[in-house]
């Protein structure tokens, strides 16, 4: 009877173990996996790739490497902007973006009815400009990089790498 309850002691001890270090190995790697991932900026949406783009796993690297260093950059420019607005304006940015997607607004148009919204100083829009115009040139960089290493096919995918198509006159 001893022996019984030592085994079964053992048996739970050992699966207990077991548990806590398969646990701690998920942990570690879903804390590398988010890791690798939480480069400042590297979520930003130059970087976001429609689902119909496969890349490969040297381009998926190439992609990693963009993140690495414009990822950073990136982070730092949207501060700037962030930085310039009141809580209010924040809201209303909030606000103005919600109500553009529900009335499926894109682009410039967009892009003016949530600039509208914010109702800036002159001082304010002066600093905005400069830091969307700085935002826009880092998200030109990226798209110039990424199309580098994609192939004609893939850049055909994505709208802002797509050639252009001539208007006819």
């Amino acid at each position: 009877m001893m022996l019984m309850r030592s085994i079964v002691a053992k048996v739970v001890l050992t699966v207990l173990c077991v548990g806590i270090a398969a646990g701690s190995v998920a942990v570690a790697q879903d804390a590398q996996k988010k890791g690798k991932k939480n480069t400042p900026g590297a979520n930003s949406s130059v970087f976001q790739l429609p689902k119909e783009v496969s890349l490969t796993a040297e381009q998926e690297t190439k992609l990693d490497a963009l993140k690495k260093e414009f990822g950073p950059k990136l982070a730092e420019v949207q501060k700037k902007l962030d930085d310039l607005l009141s809580p209010e304006q924040k809201q209303a940015r909030k606000d103005a973006a919600a109500k553009a997607k529900s009335e499926k607004l894109k682009g410039k148009a967009a892009q003016e009815a949530i600039f509208g919204a914010l109702k800036l100083s002159p001082e304010q829009k002066e600093k905005y400009e400069a830091a969307q115009k700085e935002l826009q040139e880092l998200q030109a960089k990226v798209r110039a990089k990424m199309a580098e290493f994609l192939t004609d096919e893939q850049k055909a995918k994505i709208p802002a790498l797509a050639p252009k198509k001539k208007k006819n006159a």
